[in-house]
């Protein structure tokens, strides 16, 4: 009787306890739900759910209300989860922006109905509408914003695949608005930077993200002031410079103005400029430009030589000159820079992920030198220093890694120069400057020969860094141009002016996270499988392309001569093609090969996402099952004794 009661007291003990746990796990949920809307847990490796620094001071230091208006039409809800997921996160981050504001921010929420008043709101805003239907109907997603005199800017659409630089992208807009005027930069470049007739005079991505912060000053070859006011002069990949302004870059660092250089030895985009213009000046052009700058403020670069390294040698196809097929191969005169190549202790570097550049020079310190060169961004031991003329007009990979010769030495393709410069012009303003002077004594006076604090200098080694295909992907939606980065290359340019100009506010906002970034173990196997099958797979084809070569030449002197091939010879055709049957199965195989220890590890991976955790569950709950049986035998022993 009692052990019924006991029985039964267990039973209802054990159902109470589920209906406990339910309850306390609905309130859990509420309470979590409605108190810890702004608690998160980041636990990605670019801590790309986490509001920066950056985002804190700007909205900390607002000295007006912004307003912003997100509009997005729920219609995106049924294009699927992802979408939806992206306009929650979005959400989110403009609350938290608005709380970190102090109430500065201020958020408006809008659906767009078609042909409603918010649609018109949309479009006046400058929202870019995306069809959504036969119907011509449009969703927009995306958010403006307005200050205190009407300014207005936007983000015309917030693509999801730039959801690692939302962060980004938004205090960018309230930075925006809440510094209407620009700090001027002057920029000296031959580079055809603002496009040319041959792409309808579409500036580079690079432009079009500095005039998102900076008043750009261009100065052409004909230039000889500096423009007024300007904060950072920006030199990239000038190959003629009059003295005159040269004189003026001069004076400026030493009167203790701000300068981002880059002393290219072979300014590879320069073709970007079309057949007419676009030819390619020599080795060395550029950095001969600037060298007389470089030398005194303390810096030695090998003119015309560039920085080749295997460690990070971009992989290439490239026809074999002996088989005329194609083999990958690593390009030395490329590389892509990751991980451990940037210096952690300095804010422009810090957070940089990835950077694709294309035959770099290298930054050495000056005999006698009173600057520091401190590294930014470097190689591998794994480097040598090789003539840009190898690879000026038709480069060729495969000899280049021939003649590729580890020197043991690291080489710093980006730096920061600090000190006191001495004057590029020691003796004063060049000759022609006196005889256009209205007076001379007067230019003459406030020449400096030497500067009076610190400098402020980031050199780079590639010009070509710049160029849109080195670090951005473009996608057309919906006629408007969106730009996906592949790499940090344009962080790391406008991080540098930001930095050079005393601006903190933005630096942080950039290297967050790439929306593409490479399988490194995917990819290192890749390359082991390339190295083993590589050359089998290409003598198979190549013997397969000499069977199908004598086959096809059979068969055309029958048809050109008329005479009937022997019976020998068809026999001969007959076995050539079982022959070439035969190479080609093994060829597949040999292809199959190449992409077996990937789909191993897909497997595996996929093996894991899907059955890990119920696995681990189900080995729990038979753990505490036998522990909990045990327990109770144990139990009614004692109690039976």
């Amino acid at each position: 009787m009692w052990e019924k009661i006991r029985s039964g007291d267990r039973q209802m003990l054990a159902w109470a306890t589920i209906a406990v746990s339910i309850v306390f796990f609905l309130a859990i949920n509420t309470l979590a739900n409605t108190a810890l809307t702004s608690t998160r847990l980041d636990l990605t490796e670019d801590r790309l759910f986490t509001l920066s620094d950056g985002t804190k001071d700007v909205l900390s230091t607002l000295d007006e209300p912004i307003d912003l208006r997100f509009y997005y039409s729920e219609r995106f809800d049924e294009i699927g989860p992802n979408i939806a997921r992206h306009s929650d996160r979005v959400r989110e981050l403009l609350d938290e922006y608005e709380r970190l504001s102090g109430g500065k921010v201020r958020i408006e929420i809008f659906d767009p109905q078609p042909f409603s008043t918010e649609e018109d709101l949309a479009v006046s805003d400058g929202l870019q509408g995306l069809p959504f239907d036969q119907s011509g109907a449009r969703a927009y997603f995306g958010v403006s914003g307005t200050n205190s005199t009407d300014d207005i800017d936007a983000i015309g659409y917030l693509a999801p695949e730039r959801s690692p630089f939302l962060e980004y992208d938004l205090t960018r807009l309230v930075s925006n608005l809440s510094e209407p005027e620009k700090p001027v930069v002057g920029l000296v470049s031959d580079l055809p930077l603002q496009g040319t007739q041959f792409d309808n005079y579409t500036p580079w991505l690079i432009v079009d993200g500095l005039r998102q912060f900076f008043d750009v000053k261009f100065l052409d070859k004909d230039s000889t002031e500096l423009p007024e006011n300007m904060e950072v002069l920006v030199i990239a990949g000038a190959h003629t410079i009059k003295d005159e302004l040269l004189y003026e870059m001069d004076q400026f660092v030493v009167s203790g103005g701000r300068v981002l250089a880059f002393a290219d030895p072979y300014a590879e985009s320069m073709a970007l400029a079309g057949p007419t213009t676009g030819q390619l000046p020599p080795p060395g052009v550029g950095q001969a430009a600037i060298e007389p700058l470089l030398n005194a403020w303390g810096v030695d670069v090998v003119r015309g030589d560039f920085v080749a390294n295997l460690d990070d040698a971009v992989r290439v196809g490239f026809p074999n000159p002996e088989t005329g097929q194609q083999v990958a191969v690593d390009y030395v005169a490329w590389l892509t820079l990751q991980g451990d190549r940037f210096s952690r202790d300095d804010a422009v570097s810090a957070q940089l992920q990835r950077i694709v550049v294309s035959s770099s020079g290298a930054f050495m310190t000056r005999e006698g030198a009173k600057t520091v060169l401190a590294p930014l961004i470097f190689t591998t031991p794994t480097s040598d220093l090789m003539s840009a003329f190898e690879i000026a007009q038709q480069p060729n990979p495969i000899a280049l890694l021939d003649r590729f010769e580890p020197q043991d030495t690291v080489y710093n393709l980006a730096a920061r120069v600090t000190g006191k410069v001495n004057s590029a012009f020691p003796d004063g303003p060049p000759e022609k400057m006196f005889e256009a002077a209205e007076d001379p004594e007067a230019l003459r006076s406030t020449h400096k020969a030497a500067a009076d604090s610190d400098a402020s200098i980031i050199l780079v080694g590639d010009v070509d860094m710049l160029a849109n295909q080195n670090w951005a992907q473009v996608q057309d939606v919906a006629g408007e141009q969106v730009a996906i980065p592949t790499a940090n290359n344009a962080d790391f340019f406008i991080n540098a002016i930001d930095n050079l100009r005393g601006s903190h506010g933005l630096v942080g906002l950039r290297g967050r996270g790439l929306s593409i970034r490479p399988f490194q173990v995917i990819e290192e196997m890749r390359s082991e499988a390339d190295n083993k099958f590589r050359n089998k797979e290409q003598e198979l084809l190549t013997r397969i392309a000499e069977m199908d070569e004598t086959i096809e030449r059979l068969q055309r002197e029958e048809q050109t001569t008329g005479v009937i091939l022997t019976s020998q010879q068809q026999d001969e055709i007959d076995d050539f093609r079982l022959e070439m049957l035969d190479m080609r199965s093994e060829l597949r195989d040999v292809q199959r090969s190449l992409r077996e220890d990937v789909e191993t590890l897909e497997r595996q991976v996929r093996v894991f996402n899907i059955w890990a955790v119920p696995l681990l569950i189900a080995v729990l709950a038979v753990f505490l099952a036998v522990i909990r049986r045990i327990r109770r035998a144990r139990y009614h022993r004692a109690v039976l004794h």
